[in-house]
Order: structure tokens, then C-alpha cells, then sequence
């Protein structure tokens, strides 16, 4: 049984297929749906004592899945990625 409680997936939405570093991406490219991406988190009544009933608690890890390799970030590391990915959001914003 799995620690891992899994609340971001984008199965409905799969990634785009990397083509090479040498090809520019586009919105009509095909979809890789074998490339799950995913973010899991450890709910709070996951202890190393056994299951205690307690509320969320924001445990300091996060399970970040692309296909079948897994990562493990710590809250500060979650923090800057946080950061480039909102950088990368302002400047990519669409305008209509």
C-alpha cells in the first residue's frame, strides 16, 4: 500500500511528445499519453508510528511523477519551482 495520496494528474490533458531538442513545439503536435505526469503528497495521518486520525497537516514532501520516474522535493525545493514556473506563466501570458 502506497503513502502517497495522488491530487494532481494530468491524464485528462497528457503532455506533449518531445520530438529532439532540434524541433519546435506546436499545439497540434501529438500527445504522449504513456508520459503521466503527477504530484502526490503524504496525508497527515500517514506517521512512521502507524495511522493517526489527525487533520491535514501540509507534510514538507511532494512526489513529482513524469512517466514511471519519481522525485522527491522538499518544501524549499517546491518553493523555487514555484517561483520559475510563475515566472515562465507572466511572460508566456496570452493577451486577449
Amino acid at each position: 500500500m502506497s503513502i502517497w495520496a495522488t491530487f494532481f494528474d494530468l491524464e485528462d490533458n497528457p503532455p506533449y511528445a518531445y520530438q529532439g531538442s532540434h524541433v519546435l513545439p506546436a499545439e497540434d503536435d501529438p500527445r504522449d499519453e504513456e508520459w503521466a505526469v503527477q504530484l502526490a503528497k503524504i496525508p497527515a495521518h500517514i506517521t512512521r508510528e502507524g495511522r493517526d486520525d489527525q487533520p491535514e497537516d501540509g507534510r514538507p514532501w511532494l512526489r513529482l511523477s513524469i512517466h514511471s520516474e519519481d522525485a522527491l522535493l522538499n518544501r524549499a525545493q517546491v518553493a523555487e519551482a514555484h517561483a520559475a514556473l510563475g515566472k515562465w506563466l507572466e511572460q508566456t501570458k496570452e493577451t486577449s
